[in-house]
């Protein structure tokens, strides 16, 4: 079963700034970032039960080569990714942030 992906506003946004960073720190780095955020998506899209709930009812998978989790709810045939964060960020409290 192929799942349909969805995104908040967060996601966009932080995903966005994850990409600046990595590319400041060196040039392409941001691309392989975002490479590596496809990638992780592609495998969302095909099999997101596999990956542990952190949080009741809100699961994370995490990125290859950089240290950011998507994190994200399932249902039926939707995967709404509700955030990125950097894995030192404490996810029980990322739904307080704006």
């Amino acid at each position: 079963m192929a799942y349909r992906l969805k995104f908040s506003s967060r996601t966009i946004r932080e995903t966005g700034e994850a990409q600046e960073w990595y590319e400041l720190q060196s040039t392409g780095l941001g691309d392989e970032f975002i490479a590596a955020m496809e990638l992780q998506l592609l495998r969302l899209g095909q099999a997101p039960l596999l990956y542990a709930e952190v949080i009741p009812n809100v699961r994370r998978a995490l990125l290859p080569r950089f240290p950011y989790g998507l994190f994200y709810t399932v249902r039926g045939d939707l995967v709404h990714v509700l955030a990125v964060l950097h894995d030192a960020r404490n996810p029980s409290r990322w739904p307080k942030r704006s």
